[in-house]
């Protein structure tokens, strides 16, 4: 938006002052508008603030209004423009046109720049010989390179990033000064003259005396010959080994304790991933993007081998695929030639390891080298990860973190909304939103807040993120889970700061965050919120998760759910789908002669009485294909979150591909409550596989069920738009069916920055606050 506040008469020079908010600092905005600036003929500075870009320069109306237009047009590729206003000044008189010092000590009113990864031009000259940056591995310029894991403080400024501990060199320097060079004012500028250090540990600690290219070509070696290796990138150290080596693959599984959560690979080029897979071009620009995040590609019709597949991602269709996105992976990749298994570098359930110190400490059981470097990471993040739907190419964030946060561009909520508010978010898929000076922040992914080492990097990313902003909340927004570290944690907050605290029921912000996402919080149509979950506190005390909820004239109210059914024993009915198979065939009354043999002869008495003696009960959608798969016999317990689920999406689109159809749905009832009944589906469930029919068809038959579930609540109800969260919603073929099957007859939403994960909940306890809807004093 651009605003002229000002109605002085336009003839003549005049000097000008041009304000420029969003995401601009730490995208090359400053040398670019000096140039564009020099080019045009204009004298004047441009500066960055605390508050975004700040530009004063002499011209007439005529030559201001198209300078204006040319900074929108052209501005850098990294850069985000969400307002500009500029007005007339008293005459100034400037001397050409410089880059002047930034201004310090204000609280920050900014965007704060995610991590980019590698781009072209860099890339180009880090394989280019003869290039002064020939194989350097930290070539960076205005548009690549970390930028949020590395910042100490806003504006943004090498002495306020982790770089300010190295020393320029001349030649850097001249780069860094001269306003044709690609370097002009990077602040992340360095060469091998003053470079940062990379040296080579083994598993004991032991420094190994190898130096410059022979430290790529050693890694290289070992990988080769099947050793595991801890590479310190970006966002913190990642393991890798050979992908085709199944020893190497077996023994990182079993010394990680991770029997069959699938891996990430990196691919050393796109070439190499279009020869091993079809891709899409929504894929191909995804993995090509300055995100450069995990793409889940299809592994039918691939290339890579079936032991490759089930060594990689065993039982999934899918596999996560990544290009280098930081010089030090590149060289490796392309030292290697074969794509590389590449996940985090952590002990089960904990955070990332990103520190030199803690790395051997953590990683030496899994690791036989380390590829350390001495460029401290301040925030430590995981790898983003997406996926498109194979039908309909609907993309879908499965986890939001390193080149995604913490900037975040929502226009839902007005910039003149007062307060500074920190909403906490959830107990899985954690992340927090802090709501200061109109902006919005979002935390990356910060994992399982139940494991002590994710509640203390929750507890660091917070305070660092404060710190940047210089924020200290007056109100504090919570989940009603009382027993939840975020819950706890809000409260401890708002204690010690002295703010207000309120509390957001689970689902709720779940569908108000998807609502403001699509900018319809002031529709004045009726909008079913479909929120399809694993677990969340209700208001009624049960554990919500299968709801409806409808927003109309800006009042909101649950409106349909699934029948309850018994929820015992608190997080362990989600790590054993058996159990959920368990309570649904008991409170459908249905033959047990499916689910008992899933359980030794004490656990089937034990929990036969927990079931009758349950008080508390779950509408949970998430539980509800833990029972299906559990059922059909594909898994009984998961070893990660969502296997039995994502085993069940397989099956199910198996069938669908080999029937290019989608199969009848199951009968249902909706009681007279409101409630869904899904006793006639179980049953039948039960009898089908008892007569031994195909269980991809039973798989499908499910799936398209819960579709139809929707489309009978919205006819029901009478709503026209339908907007989707919670994470089921992360289940691409389920995605696919509705939107394939519901398109036609409704206006369908998703999310679009966001994960329908727990990752969305602090933003809908925002939201919630915003709009004055689901919040609750405490």
């Amino acid at each position: 938006m651009v605003k002229r506040t000002s109605g002085q008469d336009t003839q003549g020079v005049k000097t000008y002052h041009v304000h420029i908010e969003g995401c601009v600092q730490g995208v090359g905005f400053r040398p670019f508008i000096r140039n564009l600036a020099v080019k045009n003929q204009l004298n004047g500075t441009v500066a960055n603030t605390p508050a975004g870009v700040h530009i004063y320069f002499n011209a007439e109306n005529g030559q201001a209004l198209e300078f204006i237009e040319q900074i929108k047009s052209d501005a850098p590729t990294r850069a985000v423009i969400t307002s500009l206003n500029f007005d007339e000044q008293e005459l100034m008189d400037f001397e050409g046109f410089s880059i002047c010092e930034s201004r310090v000590g204000d609280a920050p009113d900014l965007l704060i720049t995610p991590d980019f990864a590698i781009c072209p031009e860099c890339r180009s000259e880090l394989l280019e010989p003869g290039n002064r940056r020939y194989r350097y591995p930290f070539i960076t310029c205005t548009t690549c390179g970390p930028r949020y894991s590395i910042l100490n403080g806003l504006p943004y400024d090498r002495e306020r990033t982790m770089m300010s501990t190295f020393r320029i060199c001349p030649e850097c320097s001249a780069e860094y000064e001269n306003p044709n060079d690609r370097r002009y004012y990077s602040q992340t500028n360095s060469c091998p003259k003053c470079a940062i250090s990379l040296w080579v540990v083994d598993q004991h600690g032991m420094n190994l005396d190898i130096h410059g290219n022979d430290t790529i070509s050693f890694i290289c070696e070992k990988l080769n010959s099947g050793d595991v290796v801890a590479v310190k990138g970006i966002g913190g150290f990642l393991l890798m080994c050979d992908a085709s080596n199944a020893e190497a693959v077996a023994r990182l599984r079993k010394d990680k304790a991770r029997p069959s959560k699938p891996f990430a690979i990196m691919y050393p080029s796109m070439a190499d991933i279009e020869r091993d897979f079809n891709v899409s071009e929504q894929e191909v620009e995804e993995l090509h993007s300055s995100q450069a995040p995990i793409v889940l590609l299809t592994m039918e019709k691939s290339r890579i081998s079936q032991a490759m597949m089930q060594s990689i991602a065993p039982g999934l269709d899918r596999m996560g695929v990544m290009l280098p996105y930081a010089p030090i992976f590149e060289l490796i990749l392309q030292g290697i030639r074969k794509p590389l298994l590449a996940t985090s570098g952590n002990l089960h359930g904990e955070p990332i390891t990103y520190r030199n110190k803690t790395a051997i400490s953590n990683l030496h059981k899994f690791a036989d080298y380390f590829l350390f470097n001495n460029r401290r990471i301040l925030t430590p993040q995981d790898d983003s990860v997406v996926v498109f739907s194979e039908l309909k190419k609907q993309r879908i964030i499965l986890r939001r973190s390193r080149g995604m946060a913490p900037a975040f561009l929502q226009p839902a909520i007005n910039r003149d909304f007062q307060g500074r508010i920190l909403a906490m978010g959830a107990l899985l898929k954690s992340a927090f939103c802090i709501w200061n000076n109109g902006r919005c922040h979002i935390s990356q992914f910060l994992g399982d807040t139940n494991e002590l080492e994710a509640q203390n990097s929750y507890d660091k990313t917070l305070n660092h993120l404060m710190k940047l902003l210089h924020f200290q909340p007056d109100t504090v927004l919570i989940d009603k889970h009382p027993a939840y570290f975020a819950t706890q944690y809000g409260r401890e907050t708002a204690a010690h700061f002295g703010a207000g605290i309120m509390a957001v029921q689970h689902h709720k912000a779940h569908f108000l965050a998807v609502l403001g996402e699509n900018e319809l919080l002031t529709s004045k149509e009726k909008i079913l919120g479909v929120v399809f979950d694993g677990t969340g506190m209700g208001n009624d005390g049960a554990i919500w998760g299968g709801e409806f909820f409808l927003y109309e004239s800006g009042e909101l109210s649950r409106v349909n759910h699934i029948r309850y059914y018994p929820h015992i024993l608190g997080d362990k009915m989600a790590r054993e789908p058996r159990l959920s198979a368990f309570a649904l065939a008991h409170v459908s009354s249905a033959d047990l002669s499916l689910v008992l043999p899933n359980f030794q002869p004490d656990e089937q008495d034990y929990y036969q009485k927990v079931l009758r003696r349950s008080s508390l009960n779950t509408s949970s959608m998430g539980r509800l294909f833990d029972a299906v798969a559990s059922l059909l016999g594909i898994c009984q317990i998961n070893t990660y979150e969502g296997e039995a689920a994502m085993y069940l999406e397989v099956l199910a689109k198996s069938y669908c591909k080999c029937s290019q159809s989608y199969p009848p749905a199951y009968e249902f009832d909706i009681i007279h409550d409101g409630s869904i009944s899904c006793e006639k589906i179980i049953n039948v469930i039960i009898d089908q596989i008892r007569h031994g029919v195909d269980k991809g068809l039973i798989a499908a038959s499910f799936h398209r069920t819960v579709v139809v579930m929707v489309r009978m609540v919205a006819e029901f109800q009478q709503a026209q738009h339908l907007v989707f969260s919670g994470g089921v919603m992360q289940n691409s073929l389920l995605v696919d069916m509705i939107i394939d099957l519901l398109g036609n007859d409704f206006q369908l939403y998703f999310h679009r920055q966001l994960s329908p994960n727990d990752e969305c909940i602090a933003y809908g306890q925002l939201v919630a606050y915003y709009t004055g809807k689901a919040v609750a004093t405490v």
